[in-house]
């Protein structure tokens, strides 16, 4: 073998012991950047999920209370219906039972009236409620009023309690005061029940 030969073959040893470093090394970069890319990616979730609790209503975990409140919706002179399946149970923190639409069971404290309105796909803002894609809001001939023990709440965002009465009504001004003796007076009684209405 000639020297020319030995030196090429020395050269070309030396070449893939150069690209086997290389590529270890290359392979410990993409391991650390793999690395990086999941320590930020699970800070990131962390801190979306912090954000989501700390911005949104505190709402306290199941069975952190078991309260009752009454509740009416009452729309152009008359309470809407609320005994329907389509209401029923449709969160365990908060719902009304089948056949019982004039009674909220709270299973977990500090549910806002509008996170719980929301739950039950009827939307409310300070002045209107969406049922089903109709828009009930103060227009100068009747007015969207929300009342709590039998006073006007402007929050939509209060936190509903145990034995709370409220009526949620558009209509007539004239029809407030008959809307507001509607309101059922339930809570107090299925209060004082055994198994407190379940």
């Amino acid at each position: 073998m000639s020297n020319q030969e030995k030196q090429q073959k020395k050269h070309d040893k030396e070449r893939r012991r150069l690209e086997r470093q290389r590529s270890r090394k290359r392979s410990k970069q993409l391991a650390s950047m793999k690395k990086y890319v999941i320590v930020v990616g699970v800070a990131l979730l962390i801190i979306y999920g912090l954000t989501q609790m700390f911005s949104g209503p505190q709402i306290g975990p199941i069975g952190s209370t078991h309260e009752h409140v009454d509740f009416l919706i009452y729309i152009d002179g008359q309470p809407m219906n609320l005994n329907q399946s389509q209401y029923a149970m449709k969160s365990q923190y908060a719902h009304i039972h089948f056949g019982e639409g004039d009674l909220i069971h709270l299973h977990a404290i500090n549910i806002p009236l509008s996170w719980f309105m929301d739950e039950l796909d009827l939307p409310i803002t300070e002045n209107s409620i969406d049922i089903h894609g109709n828009v009930y809001s103060n227009d100068g001939e009747k007015t969207f009023k929300i009342f709590l023990n039998g006073e006007e709440l402007n929050d939509i965002d209060y936190p509903i309690s145990d034995e709370d009465k409220i009526l949620i009504y558009y209509g007539s001004e004239s029809d407030v005061e008959a809307a507001l003796d509607l309101v059922p007076d339930r809570a107090v009684e299925i209060n004082n029940m055994p198994n407190r209405g379940d």
